[in-house]
């Protein structure tokens, strides 16, 4: 059976810190592949009117994991439309891959709010998560609180993995493009080289 994970996110834009930690997770668990998954419009950031196009954002991930074997993008989400709530995307994978076995690489801040999530229960029992330990999160505790509501069985269903310090965020590339700052080595030069060339983020 193959293993298939799925790293999701707005990449808005894709950073260094996304691919850092994927990688790392990577290594760990040794999935046969990784999908990333630029969300079309995310349920709990759509009041955000400042995104880059779905149509930039998808060709980032794509200049940015280029170089990664294991590494590939879909465009599921914008060909499915709407809001993109992580239970519909994973039907709609086991429906593309019904011989793989999911897995869905969250960070430990989004583990304490997974119970906030659109069918969060039906969630977990369709996937795994690996959830990738960031400073100042106890991953421990957000897991009580999924067995705690859910039932004990969620704990087999979360994976831990040690990923790279990083402080790298979209939020802070996007303000230092706004200010004309410079934001060499925290995206790839490819990325670097695509927000440039069309003006993304930018004052005015």
């Amino acid at each position: 059976m193959e293993r298939l994970a799925i790293m999701g996110g707005t990449f808005d834009p894709i950073h260094m810190g996304h691919l850092r930690m994927t990688h790392a997770v990577q290594q760990q668990l040794e999935f046969d592949r990784i999908v990333f998954l630029p969300s079309y419009i995310p349920p709990h950031k759509k009041t955000r009117s400042d995104f880059a196009s779905w149509e930039d954002r998808l060709a980032m991930v794509q200049l940015a994991i280029r170089d990664y074997d294991a590494f590939v993008v879909s465009s599921l989400e914008y060909e499915r439309g709407g809001l993109s709530y992580t239970y519909d995307t994973v039907i709609s994978l086991q429906e593309l891959w019904p011989d793989a076995e999911i897995y869905l690489i969250i960070g430990e801040d989004s583990l304490t709010q997974l119970y906030t999530w659109h069918r969060a229960e039906d969630l977990l029992r369709l996937a795994h998560f690996v959830v990738a330990e960031r400073p100042g999160y106890e991953g421990e505790a957000g897991v009580a609180r999924l067995a705690g509501a859910y039932g004990a069985w969620v704990e087999t269903k979360i994976i831990h993995a040690k990923v790279p310090e990083t402080a790298i965020s979209s939020t802070e590339i996007r303000k230092r493009l706004r200010e004309g700052k410079p934001i060499r080595g925290m995206v790839p030069r490819s990325v670097e080289e695509y927000l440039y060339r069309h003006g993304l983020y930018r004052a005015g």
